[in-house]
This record gives C-alpha cells, structure tokens and sequence, in this order.
C-alpha cells in the first residue's frame, strides 16, 4: 500500500507526472486504435474481396448456364440426354473454377455435379457444408477441413430447385493476416516505446525550467540577491514569461534589501553618538551628583542602564550592517585564551546575580598556554553575550559554567546552563535573527544576540554549535583555530 501510494503521489502529485500520464494515455489511446481499426479494415477488406470474387464466379457462371440453357430440365429427357447436359455442366464449372475458387450444383434430388478435375477436395468441402444448419442464399460460412480454411456462399436456388454454390480455400489469407497481425504489434509496440520516450523527454525539457525556478527560489538569500538572476533558454513562453516575472520580483527585492541595509546602517550612526553623550552625561552626573536624592539617583541609574542596552542594540545592527555589506572588519591575532576566558568570566560576576563557574584543564592550569586567533575584544564580547543569553534562561540558584578545553588543532569554549532547554525543532534556527524558541518566556532583548555571536565567531574562522535538551539545559561551543605560536609556546612548556 506504501509502495502504491507512492506511486500515486509521484504520478499525480506533480506536474511532471500529470503530463507524462496525460500524454502516455493519450499516445496509447491513439495508436491502439488506430492499430484496430488498421487490422478491422485490413481483415474486412480481405473478406469482402474474397466474397464478391466467389459471387463474380458464381454470377459469370450462371450466366454461361443459362444462356446455354444447361440448367433447364427438359421433359421426357433421356439417360444419355441428360448425361451430356450434366458433362456440359461440369466443364462450365471447370472453367470458371480456379485455384482458388471452386464452383459446384446441388441437384434437387441432392444429386452432385461438381467440376472436372476440381482443384480442392470438394467432397470434404461439401460434407462440411451439408453439416451446416440452414442454406440461406448470399451468406458466407466459415470453416476448416484437415487444417485448412475455407468459405463457401450458397449464391442462388433456382425455382426448380436447383443450388449455385461456390467455395474458397483461405488459409493462406488467414496465414498472411495472422503474420499482419503479428508485424502490426510489433511495429504498434515500437513506436508505443519511442513516443513514450520523445514524449518523456519533451515533458523533461519543459519541466526543467520550472525546476531550475523552484531551486533558485529555495536557494535564494539576502545575500545572493543580487547574483541570483534566472537564465532560461529554450523554455516555452509561459515559463519564460514566469522566469522574467520571477527575475524582476528578485530585483525588486534586492533593492529593497539595499535600502534597509543602508537606512539602518544610517540610522544606526546617527543615533549612536548622540545616545553615547547621552549616556556620559548621566554618567557623570551620577558619579558627582552628591546632593541627589534616592529617587532621582535611582532614576538616573535606570536611565544609564536603558541608554547602555539602546548603545549596545545599535552596536549589534552596525555590526549586522557592516556584514552584510561586506565591510566588517576584524583584527585577527594570537590570544591567550585562559586570560581571555577568565577576563570575561570576571565580567559576568561583576554584572550578573549568579554563580559563573570556570573550568580549566589541569595541562592548561601547568603550561599557562593555549593560544588561539581571534579578536580579543570582539572574543569578550561573545562569551558575555552567551553567558548573559545562558543567564537569562536559568531559574534562580543555578550556576552557569564556562568551560575551556582544546580538541585537535581548536580552541573550544563551552557556556554550559542548566536552563529550560531549546525544542528540537528550534535548534536549526536558533541562529537566526529575532528567532525566539516556543518555550521562551523571556520577551526582553532584540533577538539579534546569538546571530551577532555566530556572526562574530565566524568571522573568526571559527564556529559555534550548540546541544540542548529540554527541562536540563543547553551547551553552547565556541571553536576557534589555535595560533602556531601557542603550538609551539606548549611544546617549549611542556619540554622544560
């Protein structure tokens, strides 16, 4: 039943399928009759050529006969008489017999005069015939006699009881129609198979263009836009008309695209140093503010920290603007990573009310080396945004664990909590920007945190991955390439 309704699915649930179905029926539909109607006509034909040569015989016969008055009885006829009438009758049914076509009288007494040196065993042939039911004038019967076909007419009764009859020998007629019918199939077959196969290919050709529009929309990004355009050649007009529609809608899209990137490239700059005065001012004001009391301290408090997460969300749309525009630059160089790891960590519990473990391999804690490449101070700022993000999701009490390892020629740094989890569904988007799991119950943030971070670290030339399950927690890793001079700084630790 799968299989079947597979089958079915791939028949009449695609375009494809409903032409080529479509189209075959149509091809097998149209060569079988017109194949049946070849072999009805071509029998036909036969049959009533055979029937009007034995009722021409017949008709040319009787006339002979009559016009030598052969078949009228005389009275008082004499034996010798009528011997002579009857040889008279048989060398007229000799000649007008041939080798084929075999003539014969049935007197009324059912006396027999049959044609001098017939050509077919007629005495056969006529026991077949008198078998027969019935003697119905101008109709054909049919048989066969020791293997071979014959048809016979009854073609008149004269009024004095006498019978024309006429017979033929058509096996080899049948012979040739039987091979006919043979040759017929196997030519009906042949071109079956070749305009099955023309026809699946033109289904295939114009298909094609359909599938190459269905593939380059899954495929289409923001960032391939502009370097997406569908080219068809060949295509019939519907479909080339739907490729133009589809590359102006492309277009139309990508310019939209441009315009976002760069009004938020724009509007990002513009309010980034007015908010960063901003945030200076309240700054100071707090810092010296002595004669303020606790509401308005705890106002300006409130306002610094609200002015800090407005300066902080417009760092992450420059940076998310300075990528997609190819202008995101990084400065690359060896980095501690323990020292870096660290430094971070401190951060965290200077900012954060939770515990923020730090976990260090005893080899590390000896040789004091694991250098990796990376931007010191874009590295900072991803492992505060996954601790923080790790933060944000744990119930109260619980700690989050930084974890810092090496695997083969990576620096790895796993931010392990023991939060809610992330559903399996979401762990493929959980990249994406402004996604926000089913299970989240956090609505503050911009949802850009963990994107800035995969953006960030791969810009790097490293990865980050992250495992999860749902009520025990999430791991986040960040890989990054070691640096060939903290290869060799802990080789030349481990050798003293």
């Amino acid at each position: 039943m799968a299989t079947s309704s597979r089958w079915r699915q791939r028949l009449l649930g695609s375009l494809s399928g409903q032409l080529q179905l479509a189209t075959y029926l149509a091809v097998f539909l149209g060569f079988s009759g017109a194949s049946i109607a070849g072999l009805w006509l071509t029998q036909r034909n036969q049959l009533v050529s055979g029937d009007a040569d034995l009722r021409a015989s017949a008709r040319s016969l009787e006339t002979c006969l009559l016009a030598e008055r052969l078949l009228e009885i005389p009275a008082g006829e004499t034996g010798a008489a009528r011997a002579r009438r009857q040889q008279a009758i048989r060398q007229e049914l000799r000649w007008h017999s041939t080798n084929r076509h075999t003539l014969w009288i049935e007197q009324p007494n059912g006396e027999l005069l049959l044609p001098a040196d017939g050509h077919l065993p007629v005495d056969s042939v006529v026991a077949e015939v008198a078998s027969g039911s019935g003697d119905q004038p101008g109709v054909t019967r049919r048989f066969s006699v020791d293997g071979m076909d014959y048809i016979a007419i009854l073609n008149r009764v004269y009024p004095s009881g006498q019978k024309v009859w006429s017979s033929a020998e058509v096996t080899r007629i049948n012979q040739a129609q039987s091979a006919f019918l043979n040759w017929m199939i196997v030519i009906w077959g042949g071109c079956l198979v070749l305009s099955l196969a023309v026809v699946n290919r033109l289904v295939r050709r114009i298909i094609r263009p359909l599938r190459q529009l269905s593939e380059a929309s899954s495929a289409l990004t923001a960032d391939t836009l502009n370097s997406s355009a569908l080219q068809i050649e060949g295509a019939p007009l519907e479909v080339t008309q739907l490729a133009n529609t589809y590359n102006d809608l492309r277009a139309r899209l990508a310019k939209s695209w441009s315009d976002q990137r760069r009004f938020v490239s724009a509007v990002s700059h513009e309010l980034r140093t007015p908010l960063t005065i901003v945030q200076g001012y309240l700054h100071r004001t707090l810092k010296r503010g002595d004669n303020l009391t606790d509401g308005q301290r705890k106002g300006l408090s409130t306002a610094e920290e609200e002015s800090l997460r407005m300066r902080h969300l417009l760092d992450d749309l420059l940076d998310l603007s300075r990528s997609d525009s190819g202008q995101l630059r990084l400065n690359s160089e060896a980095v501690e990573m323990a020292m870096a790891v660290r430094e971070a960590v401190d951060l965290a519990r200077s900012s954060l009310e939770r515990e923020v473990e730090l976990q260090l391999p005893a080899q590390l804690d000896a040789s004091g080396m694991l250098v990796a490449l990376a931007d010191p101070d874009r590295l900072r700022q991803v492992l505060l945004d996954l601790i923080e993000n790790a933060h944000k999701y744990s119930p109260d009490g619980t700690p989050v664990t930084v974890r810092l390892a090496q695997a083969e020629a990576m620096a790895v740094v796993e931010v392990v909590d023991q939060g809610i989890g992330i559903p399996p569904e979401d762990l493929p988007k959980v990249f994406d920007r402004f996604h926000r799991a089913a299970n989240a119950t956090v609505s503050s943030g911009s949802g850009l945190g963990l994107s800035i971070v995969q953006l960030l670290v791969e810009a790097m030339g490293g990865t980050v991955g992250v495992t999860s399950q749902l009520g025990q927690g999430s791991t986040f890793s960040v890989r990054l390439p070691l640096s060939n001079d903290g290869v060799g700084a802990r080789s030349s630790a481990a050798s003293e």
